[in-house]
Protein backbone atom coordinates (compact mmCIF):
# COMPACT_ATOMS: atom_id res chain seq x y z
CA UNK A 1 0.00 0.00 0.00
CA UNK A 2 1.76 3.89 -1.20
CA UNK A 3 2.52 5.70 2.21
CA UNK A 4 0.68 8.78 1.23
CA UNK A 5 -2.80 6.07 2.09
CA UNK A 6 -1.29 4.59 5.15
CA UNK A 7 -0.85 8.61 6.09
CA UNK A 8 -4.46 8.90 5.10
CA UNK A 9 -6.25 6.13 7.14
CA UNK A 10 -4.39 6.66 9.88
CA UNK A 11 -5.74 9.98 9.96
CA UNK A 12 -9.27 9.00 9.74
CA UNK A 13 -8.86 6.64 13.14
CA UNK A 14 -10.77 7.69 15.58
CA UNK A 15 -11.36 4.85 17.81
CA UNK A 16 -7.71 3.88 18.94
CA UNK A 17 -5.74 7.90 18.86
CA UNK A 18 -2.48 5.76 19.56
CA UNK A 19 -3.13 3.81 16.66
CA UNK A 20 -2.99 6.51 14.34
CA UNK A 21 -0.11 7.88 15.52
CA UNK A 22 1.91 4.55 15.11
CA UNK A 23 0.99 4.72 12.06
CA UNK A 24 2.03 8.19 10.97
CA UNK A 25 5.30 7.86 12.65
CA UNK A 26 5.65 4.30 10.72
CA UNK A 27 5.13 6.14 7.16
CA UNK A 28 7.43 8.50 7.85
CA UNK A 29 9.86 6.36 9.15
CA UNK A 30 9.84 3.98 6.25
CA UNK A 31 9.34 7.00 3.72
CA UNK A 32 13.21 8.36 5.04
CA UNK A 33 14.68 4.47 5.03
CA UNK A 34 13.82 4.26 1.36
CA UNK A 35 15.22 8.32 0.77
CA UNK A 36 18.58 7.52 2.47
CA UNK A 37 19.04 4.31 0.59
CA UNK A 38 18.23 5.54 -2.67
CA UNK A 39 20.62 8.47 -1.91
CA UNK A 40 23.70 9.03 -4.55
CA UNK A 41 27.06 8.82 -3.54
CA UNK A 42 29.34 11.84 -4.18
CA UNK A 43 32.87 12.63 -3.34
CA UNK A 44 33.34 15.51 -0.49
CA UNK A 45 34.78 17.93 -3.76
CA UNK A 46 31.55 17.16 -5.55
CA UNK A 47 29.28 17.71 -2.11
CA UNK A 48 28.62 21.67 -3.58
CA UNK A 49 27.15 20.45 -6.73
CA UNK A 50 24.05 18.82 -4.40
CA UNK A 51 22.91 21.25 -2.08
CA UNK A 52 19.56 20.75 -1.16
CA UNK A 53 19.55 17.18 -1.58
CA UNK A 54 19.72 13.90 0.63
CA UNK A 55 23.23 12.32 -0.27
CA UNK A 56 26.15 9.93 0.34
CA UNK A 57 29.02 12.01 0.86
CA UNK A 58 32.40 10.36 1.00
CA UNK A 59 35.83 11.66 1.92
CA UNK A 60 38.73 11.63 4.57
CA UNK A 61 39.00 13.38 7.60
CA UNK A 62 41.55 15.63 7.71
CA UNK A 63 40.89 17.45 10.68
CA UNK A 64 38.35 17.26 13.10
CA UNK A 65 37.13 19.26 16.99
CA UNK A 66 35.19 19.43 19.34
CA UNK A 67 34.55 22.95 20.42
CA UNK A 68 33.05 22.30 24.22
CA UNK A 69 33.11 26.04 24.99
CA UNK A 70 30.88 27.23 22.11
CA UNK A 71 27.16 27.89 21.76
CA UNK A 72 25.99 24.39 20.59
CA UNK A 73 29.54 22.60 21.96
CA UNK A 74 29.42 21.37 18.27
CA UNK A 75 32.17 18.62 16.65
CA UNK A 76 33.48 19.26 13.46
CA UNK A 77 34.96 16.45 10.59
CA UNK A 78 35.97 18.36 8.06
CA UNK A 79 36.97 16.45 4.95
CA UNK A 80 39.75 15.91 2.53
CA UNK A 81 41.41 19.26 3.43
CA UNK A 82 41.60 20.43 7.15
CA UNK A 83 39.95 23.31 8.89
CA UNK A 84 40.21 26.39 7.31
CA UNK A 85 40.62 24.89 4.15
CA UNK A 86 38.02 22.25 4.58
CA UNK A 87 36.04 21.70 1.38
CA UNK A 88 32.96 19.15 3.52
CA UNK A 89 32.05 19.35 7.31
CA UNK A 90 30.16 16.93 8.95
CA UNK A 91 28.64 18.67 11.94
CA UNK A 92 27.67 16.89 15.04
CA UNK A 93 25.71 19.30 17.69
CA UNK A 94 26.59 18.45 21.38
CA UNK A 95 22.86 17.39 22.10
CA UNK A 96 23.94 13.94 19.94
CA UNK A 97 27.93 13.43 21.19
CA UNK A 98 26.20 11.06 23.92
CA UNK A 99 24.79 8.62 21.12
CA UNK A 100 28.06 7.63 20.01
CA UNK A 101 30.57 5.02 21.20
CA UNK A 102 33.27 7.34 21.57
CA UNK A 103 34.01 10.64 20.89
CA UNK A 104 33.93 11.21 17.25
CA UNK A 105 36.86 13.49 16.92
CA UNK A 106 38.24 10.58 18.25
CA UNK A 107 36.54 8.05 16.58
CA UNK A 108 36.71 9.39 12.97
CA UNK A 109 39.65 11.54 13.00
CA UNK A 110 42.38 10.14 9.84
CA UNK A 111 39.53 7.95 8.68
CA UNK A 112 37.59 7.63 5.58
CA UNK A 113 34.33 7.96 6.04
CA UNK A 114 30.75 8.12 4.29
CA UNK A 115 28.35 10.35 5.85
CA UNK A 116 24.62 10.31 4.68
CA UNK A 117 22.08 13.31 4.85
CA UNK A 118 20.72 16.69 3.58
CA UNK A 119 23.18 18.77 2.56
CA UNK A 120 23.15 22.23 3.18
CA UNK A 121 25.90 25.21 3.30
CA UNK A 122 27.52 27.49 6.09
CA UNK A 123 29.47 30.15 4.91
CA UNK A 124 29.49 28.92 1.55
CA UNK A 125 31.16 25.77 2.32
CA UNK A 126 28.79 22.22 2.19
CA UNK A 127 27.98 20.28 4.93
CA UNK A 128 25.33 17.87 6.77
CA UNK A 129 24.30 18.01 10.14
CA UNK A 130 24.59 14.45 11.98
CA UNK A 131 21.72 13.50 14.69
CA UNK A 132 22.34 9.73 14.36
CA UNK A 133 25.83 7.59 14.21
CA UNK A 134 24.15 5.42 11.68
CA UNK A 135 24.66 8.12 9.46
CA UNK A 136 28.29 7.93 8.95
CA UNK A 137 29.98 4.72 7.65
CA UNK A 138 33.87 4.36 8.24
CA UNK A 139 35.21 2.94 4.57
CA UNK A 140 38.21 0.60 4.08
CA UNK A 141 40.12 1.42 1.26
CA UNK A 142 42.42 -0.62 -0.92
CA UNK A 143 45.66 -1.42 1.59
CA UNK A 144 43.93 -0.24 4.72
CA UNK A 145 44.67 -2.09 8.13
CA UNK A 146 40.64 -2.50 8.56
CA UNK A 147 39.18 1.07 9.03
CA UNK A 148 40.14 2.86 6.16
CA UNK A 149 43.82 3.39 8.00
CA UNK A 150 46.80 3.36 5.45
CA UNK A 151 49.77 2.00 6.73
CA UNK A 152 52.69 0.61 4.52
CA UNK A 153 54.77 -2.73 5.86
CA UNK A 154 57.46 -0.39 7.15
CA UNK A 155 54.93 2.25 9.02
CA UNK A 156 53.50 -1.04 10.68
CA UNK A 157 56.68 -1.68 11.99
CA UNK A 158 57.69 1.45 12.95
CA UNK A 159 54.59 1.59 14.89
CA UNK A 160 54.69 -1.91 16.35
CA UNK A 161 58.40 -1.23 17.85
CA UNK A 162 57.07 1.71 18.90
CA UNK A 163 54.28 0.10 21.21
CA UNK A 164 56.90 -3.13 21.88
CA UNK A 165 59.39 -0.26 23.31
CA UNK A 166 56.61 1.00 25.47
CA UNK A 167 55.94 -1.90 26.73
CA UNK A 168 53.16 -3.43 25.16
CA UNK A 169 53.34 -6.67 23.16
CA UNK A 170 53.16 -5.84 19.72
CA UNK A 171 54.89 -8.31 17.33
CA UNK A 172 57.04 -6.19 16.13
CA UNK A 173 58.79 -8.87 13.98
CA UNK A 174 56.54 -9.46 11.66
CA UNK A 175 54.43 -6.56 9.28
CA UNK A 176 50.93 -8.01 9.69
CA UNK A 177 48.40 -5.77 11.62
CA UNK A 178 47.52 -9.06 13.39
CA UNK A 179 45.48 -10.04 16.60
CA UNK A 180 48.62 -9.29 18.88
CA UNK A 181 49.27 -5.58 17.51
CA UNK A 182 45.20 -4.67 17.58
CA UNK A 183 45.30 -5.94 21.37
CA UNK A 184 48.58 -3.69 22.43
CA UNK A 185 47.09 -0.79 20.16
CA UNK A 186 43.68 -1.26 22.14
CA UNK A 187 45.99 -1.10 25.56
CA UNK A 188 47.55 1.42 24.33
CA UNK A 189 44.41 3.51 23.46
CA UNK A 190 42.93 3.09 26.79
CA UNK A 191 45.99 3.80 28.68
CA UNK A 192 45.84 7.14 26.61
CA UNK A 193 42.00 7.72 26.86
CA UNK A 194 41.63 7.17 23.30
CA UNK A 195 38.63 5.27 21.85
CA UNK A 196 39.92 2.20 21.84
CA UNK A 197 39.28 0.78 18.18
CA UNK A 198 42.92 -1.42 17.73
CA UNK A 199 43.60 0.76 14.40
CA UNK A 200 46.26 3.38 14.51
CA UNK A 201 44.50 6.14 13.97
CA UNK A 202 45.55 10.48 13.74
CA UNK A 203 44.97 10.46 17.37
CA UNK A 204 46.67 7.20 18.48
CA UNK A 205 49.83 8.43 16.52
CA UNK A 206 50.03 11.66 18.28
CA UNK A 207 49.92 9.78 21.20
CA UNK A 208 52.28 7.58 20.65
CA UNK A 209 54.75 10.78 19.27
CA UNK A 210 53.85 12.22 22.45
CA UNK A 211 55.65 9.57 24.09
CA UNK A 212 58.70 8.98 22.29
CA UNK A 213 60.34 10.59 25.57
CA UNK A 214 59.74 7.68 27.11
CA UNK A 215 61.13 5.54 25.00
CA UNK A 216 64.89 4.25 26.83
CA UNK A 217 67.44 5.07 24.81
CA UNK A 218 68.67 1.23 23.94
CA UNK A 219 64.96 0.88 22.96
CA UNK A 220 64.97 3.89 20.46
CA UNK A 221 68.01 2.25 18.70
CA UNK A 222 66.25 -0.97 18.56
CA UNK A 223 63.92 0.70 16.41
CA UNK A 224 65.78 2.64 14.62
CA UNK A 225 67.78 -0.79 13.70
CA UNK A 226 64.61 -2.66 12.40
CA UNK A 227 63.47 0.43 10.46
CA UNK A 228 67.30 -0.20 8.66
CA UNK A 229 66.64 -3.45 7.91
CA UNK A 230 63.26 -3.14 6.72
CA UNK A 231 64.84 -0.50 4.51
CA UNK A 232 67.80 -3.18 3.56
CA UNK A 233 64.50 -6.20 3.11
CA UNK A 234 63.11 -3.78 0.61
CA UNK A 235 66.20 -3.45 -1.61
CA UNK A 236 67.59 -6.75 -1.85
Amino acid sequence: MPLSRIARRASRVRWWPGLAALLLVLACTVASAASDADAPEVPAADAGLHVGEVARVCGQVASAAHLASVNGQPTFLNLDRPYPDQIFTVVIWGRSRSRFDGPPEQLYDGKSICVTGRIDTYRGKPQIIVEDPAQIAITTPEGGTGSGVRLDELERVFVKALLASLGYEANYGSTEWDQSTVEAVVSFQEASGIAPTGEPDAATLRALAAKVGDIPDSDRTLVIRLILLELARRQE
